[in-house]
């Protein structure tokens, strides 16, 4: 696929969200190595199923075992083409994409039926290429991960270690077509043409649903699929609070939850003077208003549904400024951020 394609299709992702907070991670280019303890906790043990269609699918890039019993002059470890195919002697060229280890076995025993009496082939993939699926955005582990089988969305998540505490509501996940070729075989000729671009299909799951198991967002990936989860869009509780910081805005939140989820009131802090600021984003200017926590707590007043980038400003029963208050959140957030060594 595109990756510039993919790349504008993440950004309308993006914009679904509700102008998330950009992505820190990144997946790794075509050409890189994943890190090694990605990629070996990455690849899930293969099932024994007498359905065909659920056995992996020998692709292009796969390394392959070929033993022929009684003639170890035949045996070789061989590199799937990017033709799909693999070098015999004898008879040169033989298909080996979409085909099971068993079929190609088979294939290749047929053929040397001609040189040698009942040979024995047996076939193994030694490497999984063909089958890479990228797990990027709010994900503890987000990396390039190659299928043995085939996986649900859900499952996939899990070897990503699930979602981030930062996590988004929604999955996206954008389908590359290009690399499902065993289902729908596309020719040299499709592939440079400019609707090859149309292959590509952007889905969007509820992260909810996705946990809950529901057989709707837990669909099958792919090959050549792309699973991001971004940012959720959060709030920022300072002040008198246990847990001054950024909290994420999910869904429905109000001013009384952000606190609560911030660790609730100090031993220092006043109901009556919260102070809630909103960037209005027409005019980019601050418009600040006090809420009466009290109130709320007595059903006096309505709690006040929040916004994304809102400041809860906490005030003690001495007024402190926003400044010293919003002081009390930047060493946690330095403290998280990765050094990095300029030359």
């Amino acid at each position: 696929m595109n990756r510039k394609f993919a790349l504008n299709l993440l950004g309308v992702a993006a914009l679904l969200v509700s102008s998330r907070s950009p992505m820190t991670a990144q997946t790794p280019g075509p050409g890189s190595t994943p890190p090694a303890t990605q990629a070996n906790a990455a690849v899930p043990a293969r099932t024994s199923t007498s359905d065909n269609s659920q056995k992996y699918k020998i692709g292009q890039g796969d390394v392959l075992i070929i033993r022929v019993f009684g003639h170890e002059e035949l045996s070789r470890e061989s590199p799937v083409t990017s033709a799909g195919t693999i070098r015999m002697p004898f008879f040169g060229e033989v298909q080996a994409s979409c085909l099971t280890e068993a079929e190609l076995s088979a294939e290749i025993a047929e053929k040397l039926r001609k040189y040698l009496k009942d040979p024995q082939v047996d076939v193994v993939v030694k490497e999984y290429r063909s089958q890479p699926v990228s797990v990027i955005g709010a994900v503890s582990q987000p990396g390039r991960f190659q299928l043995q089988r085939r996986i649900r969305l859900l499952e996939l998540l899990t070897y990503a270690g699930g979602p981030g505490v930062n996590a988004g509501s929604t999955v996206f996940v954008i389908h590359d077509n290009e690399l499902n070729s065993c289902e729908r075989p596309i020719s040299e000729e499709t592939l440079a043409s400019p609707e090859a671009e149309a292959n590509a299909v952007l889905s969007s799951f509820n992260l909810k649903d996705l946990l809950a198991g529901s057989p709707k967002a837990n669909l099958y990936v792919r090959p050549g699929d792309i699973v991001s989860i971004p940012l959720a869009d959060q709030v920022f509780v300072t002040g008198g609070v246990i847990r001054p910081g950024a909290v994420p805005l999910r869904g429905t939140m109000t001013i009384f939850s952000a606190i609560s989820m911030a660790g609730g009131f100090g031993p220092e802090a006043s109901k009556k003077n919260v102070q809630l600021i909103r960037k209005n984003p027409a005019t980019g200017t601050h418009n600040e208003m006090i809420i009466n926590i009290e109130d709320i707590e007595k059903r006096k007043a309505e709690d006040v549904l929040l916004m994304a980038n809102d400041v809860i400003n906490v005030q003690g029963s001495v007024v402190k400024s926003l400044r010293k208050s919003l002081m009390q959140i930047i060493p946690a957030t330095v403290s998280a951020v990765p050094v990095i060594i300029l030359p």
